[in-house]
């Protein structure tokens, strides 16, 4: 009958012993060889852990703001950034081996760069080489580089940021000084016609109007009494120049300007008016020499009216300060906005300086807080790779099914008969009728005498 399962295994090896032994043999032969050839990886690793070294926001205002979540997934791209691999193979002057230049060497030292985050703010540095002490080296190397650069980083922005800041208050200074100067100058142009005069124009207006009512009041007193002195001065033509007037008033009624009557009528009012005009001035003249009443008066009403002038003229000076106040007001307004504007531009841009001025020195002084080297890496005692008794193990298994592989096929390709349904196919059918029965012969010598 045929056969299967573990017989026919076994018969394949019985009958195949030879090219399977001799397959496995050869096969555990290149396998030993190719393991003899693989050199060992030592893999060093380091660990880094990011600090987040920074004043209360209330003393210092951060210049560079980023949350350590966000920093971390840039952190690992930056460890391996090609820079910083390279000045470490510049400064360890490795050899290049079987790489034809630098940059060759850096790719192929970051193939065999690993840097996984541990934890919120930590990350593992590994690095595989066939030198344990090279691993370490570069390791430790590239730890240093990678936290001095970031130091460095930070404080560039921070001292680029006040570079722009000092940029800009020295172009805002001279808009500044400029605008100051317009303030100033309109200010001394239109001195007593500004805004925050207005009330002290408004009580000089009303001062000065008080005392020209006072002083126009005492004019008016001053010449009445005066008419009331001179009356007794009055010459007594001027009663015969009245009724001659109303004569010749009632002569033009009656008849025309150039009749006779009315000719001689005006002709006589005219002579009469001459004549009490030089009395009256004499008459005057007289009073004023002999009454020093009438003297004081005259001086007091001149002085008077001399007051009335200056007030006179001051009120209409206030009057038109006050006038200006308004237009004024608007053009000054629109300096004062551009001005305080700027000033409080400059001032916020000056505050946020000093500000940054301080974190440049924070930055400095806190560069070396703010990554700590957790563990550097050490020189690994034992290989990382590769793993010899699993290889090996591996390879056993691969020899001993291409060694059986080989048998069954060997196997296949025989068509000798081996057991009675063999031959009952290779017959057509016909059945057996009897099998001799496989037997081991016994050995009939006898055994030799002692």
């Amino acid at each position: 009958m045929n056969e299967l399962g573990l017989a026919k295994l076994r018969g394949v090896v019985r009958r195949r012993k030879l090219p399977i032994l001799g397959t496995m043999a050869g096969a555990l032969l290149v396998s030993s060889a190719f393991l003899i050839g693989i050199r060992p990886q030592y893999k060093a690793s380091a660990v880094i852990r990011a600090l987040e070294s920074q004043p209360a926001k209330e003393y210092v205002a951060p210049t560079v703001i980023e949350q350590l979540g966000e920093r971390l997934k840039s952190l690992r791209l930056g460890v391996m950034s090609r820079p910083i691999v390279t000045r470490a193979a510049t400064e360890l002057d490795l050899p290049r081996g079987r790489h034809e230049s630098l940059d060759e060497l850096v790719e192929d030292m970051r193939s065999r760069m690993d840097v996984k985050l541990e934890g919120e703010d930590t990350f593992l540095l590994t690095y595989s080489d066939a030198n344990p002490e090279r691993a370490k080296a570069v390791v430790n190397r590239v730890a240093e580089l990678f936290m001095k650069d970031q130091a460095s980083k930070r404080e560039e922005i921070a001292s680029s940021t006040v570079d722009a800041l000092r940029n800009e208050v020295d172009e805002l200074q001279p808009q500044l000084d400029s605008a100051d100067k317009a303030v100033r100058d309109f200010k001394l142009k239109h001195y007593g016609a500004l805004p925050e005069q207005i009330e002290g124009n408004l009580r000089t207006l009303d001062q000065t109007t008080m005392e020209l009512n006072i002083q126009s009041t005492n004019v008016d007193l001053d010449q009445e009494r005066r008419r009331q002195i001179l009356a007794a001065a009055l010459s007594p033509l001027r009663h015969h120049e009245e009724v001659l007037s109303q004569q010749y008033y009632d002569t033009r009624t009656r008849y025309t300007e150039d009749h006779p009557e009315t000719l001689r009528v005006r002709a006589e009012l005219d002579r009469l008016h001459e004549q009490r005009v030089l009395d009256e001035k004499d008459l005057y003249a007289k009073a004023r020499r002999n009454n020093p009443e009438l003297i004081a008066l005259d001086h007091e009403i001149g002085r008077a009216q001399s007051i009335v002038s200056g007030l006179r003229t001051r009120q209409s000076e206030v009057r038109s300060r006050v006038d200006e106040t308004a237009k004024n007001g608007q053009e000054l307004a629109s300096l004062m906005i551009t001005y305080e504007g700027l000033r409080d531009k400059v001032s916020s841009t000056r505050g946020r300086l000093r500000d940054s001025e301080l974190a440049v020195q924070i930055e400095r002084s806190l560069s070396s807080h703010r990554f700590d080297l957790v563990e550097a890496a050490v020189a690994p005692s034992h290989a990382a790779s590769p793993n010899r008794p699993l290889m090996a193990g591996g390879a056993l298994i691969l020899s001993l099914l291409l060694g059986l592989g080989i048998g069954f096929a060997l196997d296949l390709q025989d068509t000798s008969v081996r057991d009675p349904g063999q031959l009952v196919d290779c017959a057509g059918g016909i059945p057996v009728l009897t099998a001799i029965p496989r037997f081991e012969l016994k050995s009939s010598r006898p055994k030799a005498e002692a």
